[in-house]
Parts: structure tokens; sequence; C-alpha cells
């Protein structure tokens, strides 16, 4: 998907929304919608995915108030600009496209790159937490918690220095995946008695 691909689709998406989309080349602004009379117009030499998806934010939550086109402190434009760009990153996932790629994706955008960095970076964080939580909880995929309480034991008692452990040696002493560094550091701590 194309940066003029990804514009058509946010103007279908906004059409399906029951509002009628006009394309004007002496436009002054980008994009501009009115909920009252369910129109949006658009500059095609001007628009980027980043600000249709914004507006289709503002399509979505009825937002009908505004003081001005930059109004950085209005809760509906903070989140038009969060949900814009959560609505984009999802289109982009789902063409294929994932974090590792994030500076293509906001070229792509065209999205303010902090703030999208951040706001992506966030919810990133938070899925990869959750993940863990499910992980963590649901073991039995690679490995049961008392399985890796019984290597744990084995480790101890057959470490000459138990000051100086180190976990990476310890996973790969028994072939386990790094992702329960987490996992194993809390159970060196419950048997060691060390906070």
């Amino acid at each position: 998907m194309d940066k003029q691909d990804l514009i058509y689709f946010l103007i279908s998406e906004i059409k399906k929304q029951g509002f009628d989309v006009v394309a004007n080349n002496l436009f002054p602004l980008a994009a501009v919608v009115n909920i009252n009379k369910k129109v949006l117009i658009y500059n095609p030499t001007t628009i980027t995915p980043f600000k249709l998806a914004h507006e289709l934010s503002h399509i979505i939550n009825k937002d009908c108030h505004r003081t001005n086109d930059y109004d950085a402190l209005s809760v509906h434009e903070i989140r038009a600009n969060r949900e814009a760009i959560l609505m984009l990153w999802q289109v982009f996932e789902q063409n294929g496209g994932n974090y590792s790629y994030f500076s293509f994706f906001a070229d792509l955008t065209e999205s303010p790159f902090e703030l999208a960095y951040t706001i992506i970076s966030n919810e990133y964080h938070d899925m990869l937490e959750a993940i863990t939580e499910i992980y963590e909880d649901d073991l039995s995929v690679d490995i049961e918690k008392s399985q890796l309480h019984k290597y744990v034991l084995d480790y101890i008692s057959s470490c000459n220095e138990l000051e100086s452990i180190n976990l990476y040696s310890f996973l790969d002493s028994y072939h386990l995946d790094y992702d329960l560094y987490d996992l194993a550091k809390k159970e060196f701590s419950k048997l060691l008695g060390v906070a």
C-alpha cells in the first residue's frame, strides 16, 4: 500500500460515514470537515493520510466545535491526532507493517514523527506487557513454572559463586528462551531471599 492507496482508502471510509467528499486544488487547507453539513473538503495537492485520518476521527466522534486549525490544547484535536495515528497504524499492520518499519510508517502517513513514535511506542509496550502477563500465566506452552523451579534449584546447587549468578548463562544452560528472563529472576530472588 502506498500513500495514494492509503488516501483512497481513507476517503472511502469517510464516504461510508455518509459524508460528501469534495476535492478542490485551490482550497487553502489540506482538509476540513463540517459535521453538521456532512461534507469534507480537501486539497488533493496538499492532503496527507494523517490529515485525512485526523478528519475521519472528528467524523467518528462527531466533533462539532473547534477554535482554530492548530488548537493544540483542544481535547478534540488531541484525541483526533491520537486516533488518527492509531487508525493508520492498524492499517499499516494489516498490510504487513510492524514496529521495525516505524520510520517508513511515519514517512508514508506523514504523521508528526515524535507524536506518532510516542503513541505507537506506548501502545506497543502495553501490548507486549499484556502478552507477557498471558505468557507467564500460561507457561504450559514451553515450560511449567514447577519445571523452571527445578532448573533454578539444580543451577543453584551446581553453582560455585552464588553472588555472581548470570541469568543469561542459566537460561542458556537449560536451553530456555530469553523471554523467561524476568520469571527466572523472580524465581532466583525468591529462592535466594533477595529483594
